[in-house]
This record gives structure tokens, C-alpha cells and sequence, in this order.
């Protein structure tokens, strides 16, 4: 059984949260920017890292509408095996389902939004792995209108027979704004850390698409850094005025399979994939 590991936690509006041992405590490494995070890959690699099987990476991606129905564990058992990478946004920091749906499986958790009150619920992005992350890095940008945080979790992995590593950016997009600027801006900062690893690259999320626009800057921003769109055998995507609202891109991956799966447990639909060099 592997070992449960980390949960990351930020309080700054934006940084990069190095790992600490899961105990229950909420501890962080703050960094400044998108380029310190950049910094820290390819390191704290050693012999006897865990690595995922780079023949067969199986990953999910599904924003869970903060756990609110209980029948999403049971939901997400149903269509996929154990994944390698279990990509979630909207996730609630404390839930006792983690115990359940994250045995075996580290954890790397970037905060974002926080209900009022002293016991408020923090949710957030959060990227559960069966192999140990090599570095994780934590970026948050502001909701224009609404003033609340959206995160971005950029986690590392070692891969089998290769020496490069697997780059995996877990973003949950800013949604409510005039304009695009502050949408592009949160895009560009995880794509300039992308554009510092040499390695396969895998980017997922709830991008909040739903406006023709906003889909075309993101397929436009992530095709210059060669990073290319799934297409699903079954396409059941949460779609707003007919655009999908979550993508996965991925670079220097071959995509074995592709599906979205229809559900009622949350607001979204999964998305999951298996994955190959």
C-alpha cells in the first residue's frame, strides 16, 4: 500500500506550495511566482522514486460540485478503475470520502474559494496520483467580479523507462469577467511553466468555456506551446450555450481512449482517458 502523502495549502493570493508529510497539518513553502515554480522541476528525483507506467497512464478529470452528493465516489468507482490521476476541481479540502477515494494515492491540494464563518469550507483543485509527486507548485488568480480565488495545481510525476518526467496542470479558470484579459492571463501563467518542462505535458481542468471566445484564446494559447485537445468516443461535457465548459490537452502523449461520462452527482461531467508515451 502506498503511503497517503501530501496535502498543499496556500494562504497567499499567489505562489508555490512545496510538499509536506500528510499529518493532518496544513503547512507551506511559499514562492512567488510562476517562474520560481518553474524552477523547482526535474529536481528531488532519486532512485527509488515511484514512477507512473508510462505505457499506460489511466486519469480522470470531473469538477465534483465541492463532494455536495454523496453518491459521487460510488459514481466515480463506476466508470473508471483505480486512475493513476484523479484531476478534481471544486474539492472540498476536508472530506471523510478522501479517506476512501484517495487510499493509496498522494495528494496535492491548491485552495481556492472559502465559505464565511470560522469553520468554512475551503475548496479547491486537487490532483490525487499513485506515484509521489517530484515537486508541486501552487498558482491562484482572482475572479474579476466576484473577488473569489481560482486555483491552479502543477504537480510533477517520474515516469517508467524514461528520464523525462510528466508535467500535469490541474486548473480550475477564472469564469465571470468582462473581457478576457483576466481569463488569458490565468492561461498564460500555467503555460509559461509549461514552456520551461522538456518533457510530456498534461493539462486538465474546468476551463469555464462558455463563451466561443474563451475557447478559442485557450486552443489558440495551448496549440503555440504544442499542446493538443482530446476528442472523446462519448462527448458528454458540460456545455453552456453549447460550448464545453472542461478540455484536457495534452503534449508528447499518445491517447489510447477517450470518453465523458453522464452522471448526476454533480453539475459536470467526468472526463477520463488513458494515456501513453
Amino acid at each position: 500500500m502506498r503511503a497517503i502523502a501530501t496535502l498543499t495549502v496556500l494562504a497567499a493570493m499567489t505562489g508555490c506550495a512545496a510538499q509536506s508529510e500528510f499529518s493532518g497539518l496544513r503547512t507551506a513553502s511559499v514562492q512567488t511566482s510562476p517562474e520560481s515554480c518553474a524552477a523547482q522541476l526535474g529536481g528531488n528525483r532519486h532512485p527509488h522514486q515511484q514512477e507512473l507506467d508510462s505505457s499506460d497512464i489511466r486519469m480522470v478529470n470531473w469538477n465534483i460540485q465541492k463532494g455536495g452528493d454523496p453518491d459521487w465516489t460510488d459514481d466515480l468507482a463506476t466508470f473508471t478503475k483505480e486512475p493513476d490521476l484523479m484531476i478534481f476541481q471544486e474539492a472540498a479540502l476536508d472530506m471523510d470520502e478522501w479517506e476512501f477515494v484517495a487510499a493509496g494515492h498522494y495528494r496535492s491540494f491548491a485552495p481556492g474559494y472559502r465559505t464565511r464563518g470560522p469553520a468554512g469550507l475551503v475548496t479547491g483543485v486537487m490532483t490525487l496520483s499513485a506515484a509521489e509527486p517530484l515537486t508541486s507548485c501552487s498558482l491562484v488568480s482572482i475572479e474579476p467580479w466576484l473577488r473569489s480565488p481560482k486555483a491552479t495545481m502543477i504537480t510533477e510525476y517520474g515516469l517508467t523507462n524514461i528520464d523525462q518526467s510528466l508535467l500535469v496542470v490541474n486548473i480550475h479558470a477564472i469564469n465571470f469577467t468582462i473581457g478576457n484579459k483576466d481569463f488569458r492571463e490565468q492561461v498564460r501563467r500555467a503555460l509559461s511553466v509549461i514552456s520551461k518542462h522538456p518533457g510530456p505535458v498534461l493539462l486538465s481542468g474546468d476551463f469555464n468555456t462558455w463563451h466561443w471566445r474563451q475557447w478559442k484564446i485557450l486552443g489558440e494559447m495551448a496549440n503555440k506551446h504544442g499542446l493538443t485537445t482530446l476528442n472523446y468516443d462519448e462527448d458528454h461535457r458540460k456545455r453552456v450555450f453549447g460550448q464545453p465548459l472542461d478540455h484536457i490537452y495534452v503534449r508528447g502523449l499518445h491517447v489510447i481512449d477517450a470518453t465523458s461520462t453522464r452522471l448526476d452527482s454533480s453539475d459536470h461531467n467526468p472526463m477520463s482517458a488513458t494515456l501513453s508515451l
